[in-house]
């Protein structure tokens, strides 16, 4: 069964990040009737997103926020861990847009990690990340950051360095 949520709630919904539920409005249709959840994202784009709370798929893509203690048992649970950078650009595409993918925030925080020391690394030696790479820095950098600075009420600017502290780098 699907967790019930309430107007004015905050959720994260996919990749869509932090959102906030305005309306759970009934919606009329081809002779059936079914409820929506109306979901506002909060950070930036000015989105709009109907959630039907009869598909299980995608209201399984909603849920609360992490909680500080949940942020922080996360992030010890990959201290010392990695992903290891694929040189072969078709394998690493497919291998990092598997992660992205996933939702899964273990393997977001390891993988910002991997581009981000390749990036550090290529601009060391006077280049560039591919767009792909970049791309999927900034996307999984941007999901984190929205929920923890939710959660955490921390600034955009202080997310990384409250990272940096919990994994003692």
């Amino acid at each position: 069964m699907t967790e019930k949520f309430a107007v004015n709630d905050y959720v994260i919904y996919g990749k869509n990040g932090l959102c906030q539920i305005s309306e759970l409005k009934t919606v009329h249709m081809a002779n059936t009737k079914n409820e929506y959840y109306v979901l506002n994202s909060v950070n930036g784009n000015q989105v709009t997103i109907y959630v039907p709370c009869c598909n299980e798929v995608l209201m399984k893509k909603m849920r609360y926020p992490m909680t500080k203690d949940e942020i922080d048992c996360m992030l010890l649970s990959v201290k010392g861990q990695e992903i290891k950078w694929i040189d072969n650009n078709n394998e690493r595409n497919e291998y990092f847009h598997s992660i992205a993918e996933s939702e899964n925030y273990k393997d977001w925080l390891l993988l910002i990690g991997c581009i981000y020391l390749k990036k550090q690394e290529k601009l060391a030696a006077g280049k560039h990340l591919s767009s792909h790479d970049e791309n999927t820095l900034k996307l999984l950098e941007k999901l984190i950051e929205d929920e923890f600075c939710y959660s955490l009420q921390l600034n955009k600017n202080q997310v990384s360095n409250y990272i940096k502290e919990k994994l003692e780098l």
